[in-house]
Order: C-alpha cells, then structure tokens, then sequence
C-alpha cells in the first residue's frame, strides 16, 4: 500500500469512523506530496512546489495525485494541500475497497442518504500497520521512511494520539506521544533528501490546518 493508503486505513476505525477529523485531507494531500518527493517527482524549494518530474509514473493514484499538485506549482504546499486532498480522498477509499480492505455502508434516514461509513472488512493490515507505529512510539523499533512519514503527518494535525490507542502503548500518555511525535519529526531515520520531503509536507501540513481551523473560527 502506498502510505496515503495506510493513513486512511489507520485513520478509520474498524466500525468505519473517520479518526483523522477535519484535517483527513491536508494529511491526505501531505502523505502524497510526501510519497511523490521521496520518488524524485516533486520538491519543495524556497517554501515553493516545483515539479522535478511530471511523466507518468504507471500508478492511477500517484499520477492523480503529481497531475493536481502540478496545476499548483510555484504555490505554498500549505496553500494547496486542502484542495489537492478532496479530489484524493475518494479515489483512496476506492483502492482500499478494491483491496476488499474496507466497505462502503450508506448512512441513510427516511430513504436519504447522509453519509457514508466505511468499516474495516479485514482488519490484520490495518493492525499490522498500528503495530508497527506504536513499535516506534514506544521505542521498541527505530522508525523507518514509512512509519517515519506516517508519524510526522499525524502528528503534524494532532491525532497521532487518537489513532494509536492507548492499549499498543501501556504507559503512554498522550503528552508522552505528542512528544514522540515531535521527536520522530526532528530525527533523521531516513536519508537526508526523504527525511526533509517528510519534514516539508509535516511542517505545510501543519500551517494548513493552523489557517483552516483559523478560518473556522472567525
């Protein structure tokens, strides 16, 4: 799965509700910028997008994702991020329906349908992945380029502490993760050019949802 895959995967609960909140496509959006860095398609330089790459890379979601990054290029990533990450959020669901991974159950009352849940149909790869996370959070496991990523962009919106539940982390409050968070950002488990594209995403991620939840409260 690509790692925008597995924050949605993870950012769903099994019954099908959505952890990430509000800030689902910022994180959304930054987990592609972040992936699409790291294969050299794009870059941020100077606090700008500049597309490295635009030729196809073979895969539907990642060449979705490079054609609407690249309608913003010369554009602050914070400034895009929300309207990249709801034309992706649909498509992502669809893979992972493809993947018979999760379903989608329409929420419906008197014959009109409100909203859709999306439950887990099997659950091992989400856990596998939660695993893994809380691994890392606990210091049990050094973070690698994936659970690295993962980590910055939850943290990046807050919820790295809701998405890991309490039970894969005994003794850990959720102060004692939003620190860990904080750490695995800052630390370099990946090389040097990945480890900043991660930062870069986590950091415009951040300032996206800071503006946004601003703007909510004007």
């Amino acid at each position: 799965m690509h790692i925008a895959e597995e924050l949605v995967l993870v950012g769903t609960s099994v019954e099908g509700r959505n952890l990430l909140g509000t800030g689902r496509n910022l994180v959304l959006a930054g987990a592609f910028l972040t992936e699409l860095a790291v294969m050299e398609r794009l870059d941020v330089q100077d606090k700008r997008l500049r597309v490295l790459d635009a030729g196809s890379i073979g895969d539907h979601l990642l060449d979705d994702a490079l054609v609407r990054f690249a309608q913003y290029e010369g554009k602050k990533p914070k400034d895009v991020l929300d309207k990249v990450g709801k034309h992706l959020l649909e498509p992502v669901l669809e893979s992972l329906v493809t993947q018979e991974l999760v379903r989608p159950e329409p929420v419906s009352v008197v014959g009109l349908t409100l909203w859709t849940r999306w439950p887990v149909v099997v659950d091992g790869p989400r856990q596998a992945v939660l695993d893994d996370l809380a691994r890392v959070l606990t210091g049990a496991q050094e973070a690698d380029s994936r659970t690295g990523a993962l980590i910055s962009l939850l943290h990046a919106v807050n919820i790295l502490h809701t998405v890991v539940p309490q039970e894969l982390r005994p003794g850990m409050t959720n102060r004692d993760v939003k620190r860990r968070g904080k750490e695995v950002l800052k630390g370099r488990w990946a090389p040097e050019a990945v480890a900043k594209a991660i930062e870069e995403a986590a950091t415009a991620t951040t300032l996206a949802a800071a503006a946004a939840a601003g703007g909510a409260s004007s």
